[in-house]
């Protein structure tokens, strides 16, 4: 079983506003990514944010929401919350909310070679991609995972139990982190 937990706790910085609510086509970024969650057979989909208008929006879709009081401890919070908020038993395909253009055929694809015992990450062009499955034998080193440090210490470490999905389009997988990459996508 697998679990998908939505990290959408950040500042957006390089933004300067949350780019999670920018308008793409007439909805909000995670919206698109909500949507596609939406067709796809998960054990359970969990959202952590600290802003009040994505959990609203999340909660719309029947998603469980975790408030995420600590932002400012950088990404181990809202990977350890949701964690924390599973099942013992279910692995975790973590997500970010910048990835409007993510479809539901690869988020599929990504899942069909999951297993506990790995570590599932797509790539293109030979470059690690989001979103990244961890099986439920990685639930403490997640849970160790302290500041602004996310699950790629965890694949650093773990290389010979990574099993890789090679994609030929990137486009699935651009994020939007910047006002120029926003603007090319309006």
């Amino acid at each position: 079983m697998i679990t998908a937990i939505v990290l959408a706790s950040g500042f957006s910085s390089r933004m300067g506003r949350n780019k999670l609510l920018l308008s793409k086509d007439g909805i909000p970024m995670i919206e698109h990514l909500f949507r596609k969650l939406y067709k796809i057979n998960f054990h359970s989909i969990i959202v952590v944010t600290q802003y009040r208008e994505v959990e609203r929006l999340a909660k719309s879709y029947g998603y469980t929401t975790i408030i995420n009081d600590m932002p400012q401890n950088g990404i181990s919070e809202s990977i350890k919350l949701g964690v924390n908020n599973t099942d013992i038993d279910s692995n975790f395909m973590f997500f970010t909310g910048d990835q409007p253009f993510l479809t539901s055929e690869v988020i599929e694809k990504i899942m069909d070679v999951s297993d506990d015992q790995y570590i599932v990450v797509p790539r293109f062009l030979g470059k690690n991609k989001s979103p990244v499955i961890f099986g439920n034998v990685y639930r403490g080193d997640l849970l160790k995972l302290t500041g602004d440090t996310g699950g790629k210490v965890i694949i650093k470490n773990n290389l010979d139990s990574i099993k890789y999905v090679n994609f030929s389009d990137g486009s699935d997988f651009l994020d939007i982190d910047t006002v120029e990459e926003y603007e090319k996508i309006r």
